[in-house]
């Protein structure tokens, strides 16, 4: 089942690139249909695959069908995202060290480090020596990274390394951000709040 408040954002700002006087009761429609088919991550991922070809005015409505097969299409660009995503991170970890402060670019990458592993000089013991087994830490922030990009459950944190004020390093990601920080949900908008809360009567 897809949570109503986040169906309610991201559907209306979707359908709003596509008519931006479309009626309340098309977007509870879509809800009706939709919600017995998809959960969140999987609709999130129809979401982002359909804003690709579904860009101007003027287009039909995507149907159901179109719906549950953009939700698929994108789950193999998550995986080799994440995978690359761990790469970076990894890789960072082994040359730079853990006296630096990362500033990801993939903001993902931060919040996975610091929620899951407790932060960066933690990640960087389990990752960068030679005689490291990281098997687990790779599938641990795969499936975490994973989840965050589909859900984008994110939060903006920095990592600090270890020592007395270590310095900060930007680290650029070399693939396309699954999820940028103005795209981020911001539920905060007294606007949005007010909206999803007159939506939700309608369920």
């Amino acid at each position: 089942m897809i949570t109503s408040e986040l169906f309610i954002i991201e559907m209306r700002k979707f359908l709003d690139d596509i008519d931006s006087n479309m009626s309340s009761d098309i977007l509870m429609s879509y809800y009706d249909r939709l919600n017995e088919e998809l959960d969140d991550s999987s609709f999130l991922r129809a979401i982002s695959s359909l804003r690709k070809s579904w860009e101007s005015y003027g287009k039909p409505y995507p149907t159901k069908l179109e719906f549950i097969r953009a939700s698929v299409a994108d789950s193999a660009d998550i995986e080799e995202i994440a995978n690359r995503a761990y790469k970076l991170a990894k890789e960072t970890a082994i040359y730079q060290g853990c006296y630096i402060s990362p500033d990801f670019e993939d903001e993902i990458i931060s919040d996975v480090i610091d929620a899951y592993f407790g932060g960066w000089f933690n990640f960087h013991n389990r990752v960068a020596y030679r005689d490291s087994d990281d098997t687990w830490v790779r599938k641990d922030f795969i499936r975490a990274y994973k989840r965050k990009a589909e859900t984008k459950n994110i939060r903006v944190v920095k990592l600090i390394g270890y020592g007395n004020n270590p310095r900060s390093l930007k680290i650029k990601a070399d693939y396309e951000l699954p999820v940028k920080r103005d795209e981020l949900i911001q539920i905060e908008n007294k606007a949005v709040n007010n909206l999803v809360a007159n939506l939700i009567k309608r369920i």
